[in-house]
């Protein structure tokens, strides 16, 4: 037998009922209605399509218990979301966002934007062992959007005060008992009813560890009875048992062993149910969360109910709405923005080191004692939360009447293990290994060690020192093996294998989080051991090992929305690097440098449809040494020399001019939510001087691509052709970029 466990106990069904009874005059007869709603995932839209018939009918709920996605629905109809606010929130909110612990973008700083979509698999470690963790996803961004909307009770509460009393049902895996959760942070309740394992981190509170309720009462009709209710509505949106085809998916596994595991209570639960509602959701899943699934719940949810209507209206006979002073207690009505702007007393921050509390009020600019907008906290929580710095980030409001703003967040390791693979027709298999060590994830020093095993092999040592905003200050060295082979017009000319060391001193700032300069000083040796093939055109291309000491300043700018296949933003990078073989002269003679650009833009046309326009160019100026010839082809831009500059139509590496810019356009059309088709061309321009480029020699080319954002990362599929090889190309590739 299942236990259940309620965090208000026995006494506290009956006070709850006790508190209940205000609503009602001492003589009024009018049956109290309790309202019940199942879990189900994105099946749960459905609850806010018959809430809209409830209240168009006019039928009072006084009661309302929920699992799950019922209780999160439940929850903020408790306070007095009605169904057509409820509508609203559902239908608009980013789901695929909500579910999934990533910050946009935008709110990362610099260091946070490069680790990210890298890596394949990255496992904190904590006290010299790797962690795993407990669950998929934190909850961290559904949290928060739990915390905004239900502003005003965060403090801990008798659920049974609410404007309509409630309650959601939780189950604890250290016993596997049922838990009722009818007091506490409504917010904290409803994220633990929907915690499934494995996929959401669970709940830890007060000695027990909570996941979804679906586990043990999926529909909790006994809850809504324990507490009052002489009437019941339920809604349920559980799907019928799957066959074998239903089980192909991961969500329809999932759906399966909740219905399993609750099975019983379930059949004893539906006995209890005055008017059973049961919209159709056969063709949709827990994770159905995409906008037109959403918008098409909330009709079947309203066509169930309004096909029961004359149950309905006799129901609501049956309850006594209609005798003259026996109405329902009118709902307080509350919209999403209800609370947008507020005042706040103190802002406190709860989990951080106390020397970093000082640093961390300056960053996230939140002062005590002014208004705030619910917007401003959650761009501060963003903020926070894309250092890496924690794994978890929420805000609560607690006081009366003017409250004080919280900050809650748990450390995250800051050291790490992180894997990454990768396939292509230019370099086949590669694999990625990197190894971090850090002493405090804001402020600190970090040790990292990464090393790429492919034909091309690296292996990078970096130590830096600073914070994770400011400034920062890095040494590393750098190892590299290139065996690379170089044509002209497609034909191969030469090949040169060498070995490759490089050392660097470099500062960077990052104070502002979207914009990075770096400046340093770096040495780097190029040691040739092999030169295969001599038939460049222009004759024989002499090299010798040979070390080179540089001065080099790159600034960045970044505001994709995505790493890849972005919808919205910019990008732009220009550096400068001045060349010597002793810090002040090269050869005897004026060192020489090099200027290099680069600009991407993302132009919306439709929902579908985006141009993105770039520009990419390399200049030497002075007298330049072989090392540093400028060198065109192949999809990403030093990809095998640092100046590679990518060009659609040449597969391989072909030696340019001392002036190169490349112009580049690309239409890409969105397929569904992650395939693209695009068609891009290319025009560039060369010659021995810049300012001769209006008039030099041009090369075009152009490639035809199918892509599909996977969760291993990119994989695309591309035929080019440029007027330069005259030869069709061909380039596939699966897995993030390194």
């Amino acid at each position: 037998m299942i236990r259940v466990i309620s965090t208000f106990g026995t006494r506290g069904l009956l006070l709850l009922s006790l508190l209940s009874l205000p609503l009602l005059d001492a003589g009024a007869q009018r049956k109290r209605v309790g309202l019940v709603l199942s879990g189900g995932g994105a099946k749960g839209a459905a609850h806010v399509g018959v809430l809209k018939v409830l209240e168009e009918a006019g039928v009072p709920v006084d009661f309302i218990a929920g699992t799950s996605m019922g209780a999160i629905v439940g929850g903020l109809y408790a306070i007095g979301y009605d169904a057509a606010a409820l509508d609203t929130l559902v239908r608009e909110q980013d789901w695929l966002f909500l579910l999934g612990d990533k910050v946009y973008r935008y709110n990362l700083p610099f260091s946070e934007k490069e680790m990210t979509e890298k890596y394949l698999v990255s496992m904190p470690v904590w006290h010299r062992s790797i962690q795993v963790p407990s669950g998929f996803v934190s909850g961290q961004n559904i949290y928060n959007l739990f915390m905004d909307l239900t502003i005003g009770h965060h403090d801990s509460t008798l659920f049974a005060r609410l404007p309509t009393p409630f309650a959601c049902v939780a189950s604890n895996l250290v016993d596997g008992s049922e838990v009722v959760l009818d007091r506490g942070s409504l917010p904290l309740a409803m994220r633990a009813s929907m915690a499934i394992p494995g996929a959401f981190a669970p709940v830890v509170h007060r000695g027990m560890v909570l996941v979804d309720g679906g586990i043990s009462n999926n529909f909790p009709a006994d809850v809504a009875r324990a507490m009052g209710a002489e009437i019941l509505i339920g809604v349920d949106v559980q799907s019928e048992l799957k066959d074998e085809k239903g089980l192909e998916s991961v969500m329809g596994v999932v759906d399966q062993l909740t219905s399993f595991l609750g099975l019983r209570k379930y059949e004893e639960n539906v006995k209890l149910i005055d008017l059973h509602l049961r919209p159709d959701v056969s063709s949709y899943s827990a994770a159905s969360f995409s906008r037109e699934a959403v918008a098409e719940l909330i009709a079947r949810g309203e066509r169930a109910a309004r096909e029961r209507w004359p149950e309905l209206l006799a129901l609501k006979k049956l309850v006594g709405e209609d005798a003259p002073g026996e109405t329902a207690p009118s709902r307080v009505r509350r919209t999403a923005n209800a609370r947008d702007t507020l005042r706040v007393n103190r802002v406190i921050f709860e989990g951080c080191d106390a020397r970093d509390e000082q640093w961390l009020r300056a960053i996230t600019r939140v002062k005590e004692g002014t208004r705030v907008t619910t917007a401003g906290i959650h761009r501060t929580i963003a903020r926070l939360y894309g250092t890496g710095a924690f794994a978890r980030v929420d805000f609560r409001l607690t006081g009366e009447p003017v409250p004080d703003l919280i900050f809650s967040m748990e450390p995250k390791p800051a050291s790490s293990v992180n894997l990454g693979f990768r396939f292509d027709t230019e370099e086949m298999a590669a694999i990625l290994l990197n190894s971090t060590l850090a002493r405090g994830r804001l402020r600190g020093s970090r040790l990292s060690l990464t090393g790429r095993l492919s034909i091309n092999p690296y292996v990078v040592l970096d130590y830096s020192l600073g914070n994770t905003f400011m400034h920062r200050f890095s040494l590393s060295y750098a190892f590299r093996y290139n065996d690379l082979s170089f044509y002209y017009k497609g034909v191969k000319s030469d090949n040169v294998a060498y070995r490759y060391h490089r050392v660097a001193l470099e500062a960077s700032n990052m104070f502002v989080k979207n914009f990075n300069l770096q400046a340093g000083v770096r040495y780097e040796y190029h040691d040739y051991r092999a030169l295969l093939y001599a038939n460049y055109p222009a004759g024989n291309v002499v090299v010798k090992p040979e070390g080179l000491f540089s001065y080099y300043a790159v600034a960045r700018m970044e505001t994709f929305d995505k790493r890849y296949y972005p919808s919205r933003g910019h990008s732009f990078r220009a550096g400068y690097t001045l060349y010597t073989d002793n810090l002040y002269s090269y050869k005897g003679a004026s060192p020489f440098s090099a200027l290099d650009f680069y600009y991407e833009s993302v132009v919306t046309l439709t929902r579908r449809v985006k141009l993105i326009p770039s520009l990419h160019g390399r200049v030497l100026l002075g007298k330049p040494a072989s090392p540093t010839l400028n060198y065109i082809g192949g999809t990403l831009a030093g990809r095998y020399l640092p100046q590679q500059i990518p060009f659609a139509g040449v597969r391989n590496l072909e030696p340019a001019q001392d002036a190169v810019v490349v112009a580049r356009a690309k239409l890409r059309y969105r397929l569904g939510a992650r395939h693209y088709v695009s068609l891009a061309g290319n025009y560039l321009r060369q010659g021995d001087r810049f300012f001769d480029l209006p008039g030099s020699g041009a090369m075009a080319g152009g490639e035809l691509g199918y892509s599909y954002d996977s969760i291993i990362g990119p994989l695309d599929v591309v035929f080019n052709y440029s007027n330069w090889t005259r030869k069709p190309g061909f380039y596939f590739n699966v897995g993030y970029y390194f």
